[in-house]
């Protein structure tokens, strides 16, 4: 009978949650879809969140092209949002469905 080994670092599943998992990303994604998209907007909408946390998973959503930070150029201060990109928006009927199946 022939065996098969499990390899996680080539698993599409765990490169999955690499990009959306963990306590907040899932949360940043949901919020930024439904038009919460700039920091400090983020920042109330999860209170339990520092600063220097919502900063790192930005970055990260952002290096995993999920999100894309747009400067817009006006008077100070700078006003910056976070849009999903095509790839992000892809991710809205999933996140959309787990708060469907977390609420029921």
């Amino acid at each position: 009978m022939a065996t098969t080994t499990y390899d996680a670092s080539i698993c599409m599943m765990t490169r999955i949650f690499e990009m959306i998992g963990g306590k907040w990303k899932p949360i940043i994604l949901y919020l930024i879809q439904h038009d919460i998209n700039r920091f400090g907007a983020l920042q109330r909408s999860m209170p339990r969140i520092s600063k220097k946390v919502l900063t790192e998973q930005l970055r990260e959503l952002e290096q995993d092209q999920l999100l894309v930070r747009h400067i817009v150029v006006a008077h100070p201060p700078q006003i910056i949002e976070y849009h999903l990109t095509s790839t992000g928006v892809s991710l809205r009927q999933l996140l959309d469905d787990m708060v469907r199946w977390g609420t029921t």
